[in-house]
């Protein structure tokens, strides 16, 4: 392996853990410290803007770094590979999570959240905050499941027949 693979492989780890650290960090311990904040919608709206900018790089850079860990092991990137190995069923399912983490960001950052942050400004209808917590958990999972499978598929990929 060359040293650009384990770069690669270091970058996609650190990037992943910011990912599930940020989501993690805004529930456990931003929330309950400014739960009676007086400028508590103020204070989320900022750390939630600031943590989408920063999140979306990171979901880029797990992109390219998943991508290039692919290549760098001479992975093929066929139809065969990907439906007719264990492993290559395992990268499959990665990606197909990681569209729905795409999809669940965007909606969570481009509707439910923002909507939800107007919402608490205007009325007690909390519609959108349920949605964009739900949202926030369903992604939480999302990201959990794929850093197991990025642990199973670091270690062969294949775990008793999956």
């Amino acid at each position: 392996m060359s040293i650009w693979y384990f770069v690669s492989v270091f970058l996609h780890i650190v990037l992943a853990a910011f990912w599930i650290g940020g989501m993690l960090f805004l529930p456990l311990v931003i929330l309950p410290e400014i739960k009676q904040h007086p400028d508590r919608i103020a204070l989320l709206y900022k750390t939630g803007m600031k943590f989408r900018f920063y999140g979306w790089i990171a979901l880029v850079g797990l992109l390219s770094t998943g991508l290039l860990n692919m290549y760098l092991r001479g992975m093929p990137f066929t139809w065969a590979f990907f439906s007719q190995s264990d492993y290559g069923v395992l990268v499959s399912w990665k990606l197909l999570i990681f569209i729905g983490i795409l999809l669940v960001s965007g909606t969570h950052d481009l509707l439910f959240g923002k909507k939800g942050l107007e919402e608490l400004q205007v009325s007690d209808n909390k519609n959108f905050n349920l949605l964009a917590r739900w949202s926030g958990r369903v992604n939480l999972l999302l990201a959990l499941v794929m850093a197991f499978l990025g642990v199973v598929l670091s270690r062969g990929g294949n775990f008793g027949g999956f």
